[in-house]
């Protein structure tokens, strides 16, 4: 028996579907730009979005607990966050300790499909490391995810997100 492979959207290699995790690629705001403006209006890394020197992106990590499992679900999202906290975060990218730095405040900047109120929900971003993206945290009790990360996911939701993938 073979095992499926798809495409994953972050480094384009070839990865086992069971593995496969939900990622977006941009904050849903830039993602509906064309390539065109894009290229026009923002400043990009696979790490950063600044459009228009007005609207400031991390990309990070919404981490749920499996409840059958002892490895978590991580989903690829992206939090809009002020000038002066995207300052803050990009001084301490590199620094080992940036875990240290207390959470910053910020919002969801995707609409995590299979969800409600996600888009714009209240988040904090907390750094973890020099070679890991920031955690989401999500603060939203209306977001149906905030009930997700607190309380832990049964293996078939972690299917349902992944499935999103394919």
């Amino acid at each position: 028996m073979t095992q499926e492979l798809i495409r994953c959207s972050c480094c384009d290699e070839m990865v086992p579907a069971d593995d496969a995790e939900l990622t977006y690629r941009l904050p849903d705001a830039i993602a509906c730009m064309s390539q065109e403006d894009i290229d026009e209006t923002c400043k990009y890394t696979s790490d950063y979005v600044v459009c228009e020197e007005r609207y400031f992106y991390i990309r990070c990590v919404i981490v749920l607990p499996v409840k059958e499992s002892a490895r978590d679900y991580a989903i690829g999202a992206w939090a809009q966050v002020s000038p002066k906290s995207f300052n803050r975060i990009w001084e301490l990218w590199d620094e080992d300790d940036q875990s240290q730095e207390p959470p910053m405040r910020g919002l969801l900047a995707n609409n995590v499909h299979l969800n409600q109120n996600a888009e714009d929900a209240e988040v904090e971003v907390q750094l973890t490391g020099s070679s890991s993206r920031p955690k989401i945290i999500i603060k939203d009790p209306e977001c149906t995810l905030y009930t997700e990360q607190n309380y832990g996911i049964p293996i078939h939701r972690a299917r349902e997100y992944s499935d999103l993938c394919r």
